[in-house]
Parts: structure tokens; sequence; C-alpha cells
């Protein structure tokens, strides 16, 4: 048989699932509403600051269209805008909606 030592790949894939773990706590934790969507629009992340402001739990919003289903009609065109900024590399400097 072959043999091959992982033991450097097993250190590295511990420190890569730990950095995740930090930075989905740094998201859950901030106290800013955080969300994401992904390029179809779709909510894909609600941190707790998003619940305790807007009511909706992250079961709730996680899969729907943001600009859609949470967005009042007057600025759903520009959101939409601004997401698909976003998604394109293109920041915003200042952006406020209500949800």
């Amino acid at each position: 048989g072959v043999g091959q030592d992982i033991t450097e790949l097993n250190r590295e894939k511990a420190e890569l699932t730990r950095i995740a773990n930090d930075l989905t706590r740094l998201i859950d934790y901030a106290n800013a509403p955080i969300f994401g969507v992904d390029q179809t629009g779709r909510v894909n992340e609600w941190n707790r600051k998003a619940v305790e402001i807007t009511g909706f739990e992250k079961a709730d919003v996680l899969g729907r269209v943001l600009a859609e289903d949470f967005i009042t009609p007057e600025f759903r065109d520009s959101v939409k805008q601004v997401l698909d900024n976003a998604l394109e590399g293109k920041g915003t400097d200042y952006f406020e909606f209500p949800l």
C-alpha cells in the first residue's frame, strides 16, 4: 500500500474551520444589521441585529427575495440597483433604506 502523511493537511483544515467559525460569530453578533443575498437577490445571511431591528427571524427570511419581499415599493428599484452593484464589485459609500 501507499501511505501519505496528512498531518499538515489536517492542521490547515482545522485552521480554516476555526477562521470560518470566527467570521460567522463576528457577523452573527455584530452590533449592526448584516444580511447577505445571492446572485438572484435571495437572502442567504441574516444576523441577530437584523432580527432585532426587523422582527423577522432568520429562518423566515432565508431564501426569500430581499427587494421583493421586504422592501417597500418606493425603494425596491434603488435597493435592487445597490445590491446588483455590490454583486458586481461596485461599492456604495452610504445607502439607507427601510426594512
